[in-house]
């Protein structure tokens, strides 16, 4: 079997990767495997990274609450004072910087998984989850920063609101609580602080859901790992502590101040959008996001088979697999063999990497359209024919994949045979054995780069079993050990390649390995510091003035002319030319401005049955100076009635907000 054959059939190699992304995240791949070793490499574990500073996040969450006041009028004296002090400061900052560098190692491990196609077919589950888990992690972290109440949570608040006004879920507009200082509830900040500690908890149902299908998911980072992240956090911590906006005030919007990109980004559109165009936006990229192993996937996952005569019931197949798609079931009866189990392939799981054929001693699993003894004949055909030429058996998805290929060779690798196989974890231990014994020279083993298999663990259970550390294993007694060589290929060790170089991967002594450590932490820190506290422009604002009201008509009966549609529907017993409904009366407002009309409007009575109250919020944006402002009411059944009145001269100054509210108990206030 060729080169191409193995590699053309379905579900081998995903799609090329995303150019505009693959580009820089590669790069900064490469340097960090340049500089440390990939068990110190932030980048080749994002994901445990990802759930180890969520953990710290939590903790240090639990101890702010040693100083914070989960009030209105003391949150942001609380916070100060948190600051203030130097044990307060300190867990108050890695509080925060552990968000952020949740959410950064978050986007990365996400961004990993969409180049490398490791969301279609059966990994849907974990990706959707995994948006999920986003939208979660971004909700605590939006809701954290309300509970400062500073400028930045009075522009959380009012996003929050205009975007929550779009659902009929209130009885009133969000909006109107935030109209000025003393119209905001108390208990709905005590509500935002309750869901700021109860939403994490969602989190951890939906990391389950994210990893239910993997096999050995690496939750947290191990010992060493955790001391540098733990390590770099508090240094950042101390040299860069994490500060407070001005108090809110809300009649009056900040032109400018600093803010935490990683979690408030959205303030760029609600300062721009409306509810429904925000609902629109949030909505379709999400259903874009949660659908991309969808629009991403062309060929369907044909998953391994077994052969219920040949599988012996050794369960190295079930212990291999990545994604837990294989179980031992009862044997049915009528076989050849005497074992009472037999294994058995969820087709809903596998993702057709072929690992478990790689695992199996008595071929009894595999992939149906690379079967391991047709693909063994062949090789032994090849070999009869030309036993001088070495062999390389290139994983399909790895960067060798991209080695030039010309008839039966490589020009990347002259004078070998290239046999490309699904995943280097496919490769069965005793067809390099048998290779070599029927005359192979050398055999190559070009595996995906240390922590970057499209299949989780195929690189390293192939390099256990070459090293005999892993069964089945290479029976290092029969061969010479120096024939078989193992190469961990990315792109750039290609180009290497083909200049000549030797593509190895470097050693590292552990001056170097300590000093690069040094510098990818200093990287990611002052990455992930530079968007924490980065400076934020609100838009131009006209002053604006503010008319509200929840006020209840007047009850009666209000009376109309039938239409001639209205008594066609009626028996001629029941038609009467006026109709007449008890209810409440509509509330009016008119608004004059300088002497001229700017507001003549009527709200109808909320409620199921046209019988609560009407409610009002009119924002009009004025040039800057003084303004004469005359606001009258009308609860009446008759329209021509104006209940209540009011007027006064405001002064209106650049991106200041000037409420005038209305309550049938204390009249007009102006604030």
């Amino acid at each position: 079997m060729n080169a191409r054959s193995a590699s053309a059939g379905p579900g081998v190699r995903g799609e090329a990767p995303l150019a505009a992304l693959e580009r820089p995240l590669l790069g900064l791949d490469r340097l960090a495997r340049r500089l440390v070793p990939d068990a110190r490499n932030p980048f080749a574990q994002t994901g445990a990274i990802a759930t180890t500073t969520f953990l710290i996040a939590a903790i240090s969450g639990g101890l702010t609450l040693f100083w914070y006041s989960a009030s209105l009028h003391q949150a942001h004296a609380s916070v100060e004072a948190m600051s203030a002090s130097l044990l307060g400061g300190l867990v108050r900052s890695l509080h925060r910087y552990s968000s952020d560098a949740c959410m950064l190692f978050t986007v990365l491990h996400g961004l990993k998984l969409l180049l490398a196609r490791r969301l279609t077919g059966p990994r849907w589950l974990s990706w959707v989850t995994g948006i999920a888990l986003v939208g979660v992690l971004w909700g605590v972290g939006w809701l954290g920063y309300w509970l400062v109440w500073d400028e930045r949570a009075r522009q959380v608040a009012l996003g929050t609101a205009q975007v929550l006004d779009v659902l009929p879920i209130f009885a009133e507009p969000l909006s109107r609580t935030f109209l000025t200082d003393g119209s905001i509830n108390s208990l709905l900040f005590f509500m935002v602080f309750f869901l700021h500690m109860l939403v994490p908890l969602a989190a951890g149902i939906l990391l389950w859901l994210h990893i239910v299908r993997v096999a050995r998911p690496r939750f947290l980072t191990d010992r060493a790992m955790t001391l540098w992240i733990v390590g770099s956090l508090v240094a950042v911590s101390l040299i860069y502590p994490a500060t407070s906006a001005a108090p809110a005030h809300m009649g009056t919007a900040p032109e400018r101040f600093t803010m935490d990109w990683w979690y408030l980004l959205p303030l760029v559109f609600t300062e721009r959008l409306g509810g429904g165009a925000l609902w629109a936006l949030t909505l379709v990229g999400g259903v874009v996001a949660a659908g991309l192993p969808w629009l991403l996937r062309r060929d369907r996952v044909r998953p391994a088979a077994v052969e219920v005569d040949k599988c012996n019931a050794c369960q190295r197949c079930v212990t291999d697999c990545p994604y837990n798609a294989i179980e031992m079931v009862a044997r049915p009866e009528g076989g050849r063999r005497d074992e009472p189990l037999v294994a058995k392939v969820d087709p809903d799981r596998c993702v057709g990497c072929g690992i478990c054929a790689g695992a199996c001693n008595s071929a009894g699993i595999g992939l149906p359209w690379i079967p391991v003894a047709e693909h063994r004949r062949l090789l032994d055909v090849a070999l009869a024919q030309n036993k001088a030429r070495p062999i390389a058996f290139v994983c399909a998805e790895s960067a060798g994949a991209d080695l030039t290929l010309e008839g039966d060779g490589s020009p990347d690798l002259p004078g070998y045979r290239v046999e490309m196989v699904p995943c280097a974890g496919w490769l069965h231990a005793l067809t390099v054995e048998r290779a070599l014994r029927h005359g192979a020279p050398k055999v190559l083993v070009v595996a995906c780069s240390e922590g970057g298999c499209r299949h989780r663990e195929g690189d390293s259970h192939t390099a256990a079993r070459l090293a005999g550390q892993r069964e089945p294993f290479l029976r290092l007694e029969k061969i010479d050990p120096a024939k078989v060589a193992l190469l961990r290929l990315d792109r750039g060790q290609i180009r290497k390649l083909r200049r000549g170089a030797n593509p190895s991967n470097t050693n590292r002594n552990s001056v170097t390995a300590l000093l690069g450590g040094f510098v990818l932490a200093a990287g990611t820190s002052a990455l992930m510091t530079a968007a924490s506290d980065a400076p934020f422009a609100m838009p131009d604002r006209e002053p604006t003035l503010v008319v509200s009201f929840n006020h209840p008509g007047e009850r009666g009966e209000h009376c109309r002319d039938a239409t001639p549609e209205e008594l066609a529907k009626l028996p001629p017993h029941m038609r009467q030319p006026r109709i007449c409904e008890r209810g409440r009366a509509p509330v009016r407002l008119r608004l004059t401005i300088d002497g001229a009309p700017a507001v003549d409007k009527s709200y109808a009575p909320g409620g199921l049955s046209g019988d609560g109250t009407s409610v009002a919020i009119e924002s009009l944006t004025l040039p800057p100076g003084t303004h004469r402002v005359k606001v009258e009411i009308g609860d009446t059944l008759d329209a021509t009635v104006w209940s209540h009145a009011d007027e006064r001269t405001v002064e209106l100054t650049p991106r200041a907000r000037r409420v005038v509210l209305f309550d049938k108990r204390t009249g007009f206030t102006w604030e």
